[in-house]
């Protein structure tokens, strides 16, 4: 058995239990990919997806072409991390709207 094996689901539960905080960079780019890319081992690309652009903000803030650039970033897992900031835009404002003003 792989010391792999169930990597993905201690990751899951890591986070459902006690959230991002204690997450490095990489491993909040590793859980991200897991969805973006569900068949390979996305550990090795969430490193040189930080290693390429230098921390996970600017991965983030990065174009699908860009990410398209490293290794094993295809369509789906390019979207998937395009969608990141403007869904966080996108639930600020619509927070922002709702809050009631005195």
């Amino acid at each position: 058995m792989s010391i792999h094996a169930g990597h993905r689901q201690r990751l899951k539960d890591r986070f459902l239990k006690d959230g991002l905080d204690h997450f490095e960079e990489h491993e909040v780019l590793e859980l991200l990919l897991f969805y973006g890319i569900p068949q390979r081992d996305t550990n090795e690309i969430a490193h040189e997806l930080i290693r390429k652009f230098g921390s996970l903000p600017k991965v983030l803030e990065a174009t699908p072409e860009e990410l398209k650039k490293v290794p094993g970033i295809g369509d789906h897992a390019a979207t998937l991390l395009a969608l990141v900031i403007d869904l966080c835009r996108y639930y600020q404002v619509n927070c922002a709207r709702q809050t009631e003003i005195l």
